[in-house]
């Protein structure tokens, strides 16, 4: 993790349970800025908070926190969102500036590269891992992440159509909500992987088991699903429906770096399908092995958009 300026850093960590891609982070001392694909970035800066100006003659220490102070893009620059009149502006301002002058200057080294190397998997009664349900940088936090199942999307989100699933007459919607696929991808990791464990992960793939503790605590690269889900299920029907599930979700794992070239390959293939979704993850995908393919598809995706403004 190189330094973009002084006192400042730069990262990325992955959003997961319900995988949503990977997300870029530059920090100043007192200013961050976050962004889902690159472009648009959430401003956020350290201030105290509005209420200790009431008590500016008590002895109470200032509170300081993180204020959303605007959203910025390489194009347009700034755009401030309302703020309370308490908050001292002026030093906002200065620390947002000096926040953008850094992200202009990492642009070019989009992405960053993934810290949150501890992760928490949904393991099978062996112990095998079988679903990713969160990862964090920081050791101090693995007692506190607590996650109860794994989520293919959020609850919100009916958009996921398993093709096999359709063909064998199982429809998207039924009785029970609009989204049944989805629905039976999560029953059928909760039926296998009811237990959980932390493993941190090596540069190389490795893990190490960290919680709880077994005798054989190291697994090797090839014992994790490197798209965060298991995909070799032993009955037709979840094997194939995890299948359409990765290939559904191929744009997002695309900004995934540790995929070897044949996931790779696999991965934008499917991606393809979904013209805009990859045209949304593409600044953030580290590697591409057939850039005419991806741009064919980036270009889909400006057609509509502009079908659609017309």
């Amino acid at each position: 993790m190189s330094e973009g300026g002084r006192d400042s850093r730069h990262y990325a960590v992955r959003r997961v349970n319900p995988f949503e891609g990977v997300l870029q982070v530059v920090e100043t001392h007192n200013a961050r800025a976050y962004s889902p694909n690159g472009q648009i970035w959430q401003v956020q800066v350290l201030t105290q908070r509005p209420d200790h100006t009431w008590r500016s003659f008590s002895d109470a220490e200032a509170v300081e926190q993180f204020f959303n102070f605007g959203l910025w893009d390489a194009v347009e620059g700034l755009h401030r969102i309302p703020a309370s009149p308490l908050l001292d502006i002026g030093d906002m301002q200065a620390a947002a500036d000096e926040l953008t002058s850094v992200l202009r200057r990492l642009l070019e080294d989009l992405p960053f590269a993934l810290i949150d190397d501890y992760e928490y998997w949904a393991t099978d009664y062996d112990g095998r891992p079988l679903a990713l349900l969160a990862t964090t940088e920081n050791p101090r936090l693995l007692h506190d992440i607590r996650v109860s199942r794994w989520q293919a999307t959020r609850v919100s989100d009916h958009s996921f159509t398993s093709p096999s699933l359709l063909a064998r007459d199982l429809p998207t919607q039924g009785h029970v909500g609009p989204r049944q696929h989805a629905e039976q991808l999560e029953r059928q990791v909760r039926q296998l992987g009811q237990h959980k464990a932390w493993f941190r992960r090596s540069s190389e793939g490795d893990g190490e088991r960290l919680q709880p503790k077994r005798a054989d605590t190291a697994l090797t690269a090839e014992a994790f699903p490197p798209l965060g889900l298991k995909s070799d299920w032993t009955d037709d029907i979840t094997r194939e429906l995890a299948t359409d599930y990765l290939a559904w979700q191929a744009p997002r794992l695309l900004t995934l770096q540790r995929i070897d070239d044949a996931q790779r390959q696999w991965l934008e293939q499917h991606a393809c399908h979904r013209a805009a979704e990859l045209a949304a993850a593409y600044r953030l995908i580290p590697r591409i092995l057939d850039k005419a393919r991806l741009e064919a598809a980036r270009v889909e995706a400006r057609l509509r958009r502009s079908a659609v403004r017309d």
